[in-house]
């Protein structure tokens, strides 16, 4: 896939006004974060082909990944706010510009309660007694899981992720679990695009302005360097990666 490259100096994006720089840089921390874990969904292992222990490990490191993005989603909302709310007077007509799509991203977060609960209590902290206090509202006849392998990354506490995911479900869907998942994963592919969207209307008009688009070079992300479905899996622990590792000199270290 054909990709372009733009070279440019530090001392080049220092020029831009200090009002834009440092939401520019943060913000785009912020979209590097979100786009780099998609791979690690899309290119999950097929759930239905699964035994009951492999799909403990999938649906862990799943949500932990969901969980990673919606939080980080409701940290954008504050940095969003905030260049906003500086721009307002120094660049009025880039704020009335952008203005629209602030709002969308800020609204969408501000409504889902249950991501602010997610972000405070499990995701950036570990609330224990939060954590105790979803044990209490399980069901009591709630079957629960937890597995020992023989090696290191073989281990799972898949019970304490079944009563916070289903938590955050039951929360988000206001009382239905099935409706409450629903919700979550539309918002978070939503929220997601809209951040981007946001922040590829600024940085065009930013770069633009400021000159960063003059050194121009066309390149391209080749195939070999994306997973092939059906031909290389992500491991399911860090064991895998150990094994695997002598077969791949580019394999990752556990």
């Amino acid at each position: 896939m054909d990709v372009k490259l733009f070279r440019f100096s530090a001392k080049q994006l220092q020029k831009i006004h200090p009002d834009h720089l440092g939401f520019l840089i943060a913000s785009s921390h912020c979209c590097n974060e979100l786009i780099s874990v998609m791979p690690y969904i899309i290119f999950e292992q097929d759930i239905e082909d699964a035994n009951e222990a492999e799909r403990v490990f999938i649906n862990i490191r799943f949500f932990t990944i969901v969980r990673h993005q919606i939080s980080k989603i409701f940290e954008y909302r504050d940095l969003c706010n905030r260049y906003i709310g500086k721009i307002r007077k120094t660049f009025p007509s880039l704020a009335e510009s952008v203005q629209a799509e602030s709002k969308l991203i800020s609204r969408r977060v501000s409504a889902a309660k249950w991501a602010q609960t997610l972000r405070n209590k499990v995701a950036f902290h570990f609330n224990s007694e939060y954590a105790a206090e979803l044990l209490n509202r399980t069901d009591p006849d709630q079957e629960l899981v937890f597995i020992v392998g023989k090696y290191r990354g073989l281990t799972a506490f898949d019970f304490a992720d079944r009563i916070i995911v289903d938590a955050m479900f039951i929360e988000a869907g206001t009382g239905d679990r099935n409706h409450g998942r629903d919700v979550v994963m539309k918002w978070a592919v939503e929220s997601q695009r809209q951040i981007e969207q946001f922040h590829a209307k600024i940085v065009g008009q930013l770069f633009e302005q400021y000159g960063i688009f003059q050194k121009e070079k066309m390149s391209e992300i080749r195939d070999a360097w994306c997973a092939a479905p059906g031909e290389i899996a992500i491991p399911l622990s860090t064991h895998g990666i150990s094994r695997n590792s002598a077969k791949s000199t580019t394999s990752p270290s556990p």
